[in-house]
């Protein structure tokens, strides 16, 4: 499977180059939905670049260990979401499949919302729903690998090899010229850990 690290300074120029296609739409939106967790940190920041507050969580599953996907996406939102009426954004960093994409759409559609843009990172081809505003277009299927996801991805991904676990992730992430300073191995190493005593 080839893998894509975004470094933090990419993805926040990212997460700035989606809130500005938002902005330059001239589009105008009452609430941000976001799928969580992939979605947090760019939904946040563009609801602060558009000087919105009203931001609502939905937690989304679709990808397992190594890639491995659910029948289909597992959806728990965790507040009410008064979405009735409303223009909404739905944010997420990426659209592999659409799946998790049109779920949320027809959840939020379902509760009243008057109109529902989407918006992510990155729009890969494969996907069956093309967002209204991303950053990038990705033609060639990769797992794209985001500085927020650091150990769960590692985990994942190295949970697919043979080996130790914590010794194949920690490879992995040199390979990939991912930033270990930032968490630093000793760190990544107790984190990964963690991973392999909760998910086996």
């Amino acid at each position: 499977m080839k893998v894509v690290y975004i470094p933090w300074e990419k993805a926040l120029r990212m997460c700035y180059a989606l809130a500005a296609e938002v902005l330059r739409s001239g589009e105008s939106f009452d609430a941000i939905v976001t799928v969580s967790r992939g979605g947090l940190i760019p939904a946040r920041i563009v609801s602060d670049v558009l000087g919105l507050d009203e931001l609502y969580t939905v937690r989304s599953k679709f990808w397992g260990i190594g890639g491995k996907l659910y029948d289909e996406p597992l959806l728990k939102s965790y507040e009410e979401l008064p979405l009735r009426g409303k223009r909404v954004l739905v944010v997420d960093e990426v659209v592999d499949t659409g799946a998790t994409l049109s779920k949320v759409l027809r959840l939020v559609k379902g509760l009243g919302a008057s109109a529902v843009k989407t918006a992510v990172l990155h729009y890969k081809l494969t996907s069956s729903v093309k967002p209204d505003y991303y950053v990038e277009e990705v033609r060639e299927w990769v797992w794209i690998f985001y500085p927020w996801s650091f150990s769960e991805t590692l985990y994942s991904l190295a949970k697919e090899g043979d080996g130790d676990v914590v010794d194949a992730a920690v490879r992995l992430a040199k390979s990939l010229g991912a930033e270990l300073g930032m968490l630093g191995v000793e760190n990544l190493r107790l984190s990964l850990k963690e991973y392999v005593r909760r998910c086996g």
